[in-house]
């Protein structure tokens, strides 16, 4: 690149398009683009003006930039929407679970009161059995004296008459 003033102009001169790229830091392709959109000739000389038109604007760059980053700022929103709902489903879930857990829990109070009582019963009933059983043994063993009384009374009976029957004869 060279460097001529003439009439407090500057004028920059390069030896190609390829060199004048690397100047401005763009593609060719943007390069012929920006060129035919200003009507600038590439000759190989230019005005500081023509050269800032060709240039990539800083302000372009930024709003690159800024579309990058609301673009990336959308997306990280979306991201943000579906992960607050998928918390949002975890919580009820949670929710769910722990009002399930409370039932269980109620359920198995009441299981644990059923099977107090059902041991009351059966104690209960137990000791009732028991206290029938000794009872029926008190009166068995009555019934048996009873009837060995009995049987004691009908056999002296039967000698005293049989007794009688031989002492008369």
């Amino acid at each position: 690149m060279k460097i001529k003033r003439e009439n407090m102009k500057d004028y920059y001169t390069f030896g190609s398009t390829a060199e004048l790229t690397l100047f401005l830091g763009i593609d060719r392709e943007v390069l012929f683009q920006r060129a035919k959109l200003r009507g600038i000739d590439l000759n190989g000389t230019y005005t500081e003006e023509e050269l800032s038109f060709l240039k990539p604007a800083k302000e372009s760059a930024l709003a690159d930039l800024n579309v990058d980053n609301e673009a990336e700022i959308e997306i990280l929103k979306m991201r943000l929407e579906m992960l607050e709902s998928q918390l949002g489903y975890k919580d009820q879930q949670l929710d769910d679970r722990k009002q399930h857990i409370d039932t269980l829990k109620s359920t198995l109070a009441k299981a644990e009161q059923n099977l107090e009582k059902t041991q009351t019963t059966v104690d209960q009933q137990q000791h009732i059995q028991m206290a029938t059983l000794s009872q029926l043994d008190k009166v068995t063993s009555r019934v048996q004296r009873i009837e060995m009384e009995d049987e004691q009374k009908k056999h002296w009976w039967s000698r005293n008459k049989k007794d009688k029957t031989d002492s008369d004869k």
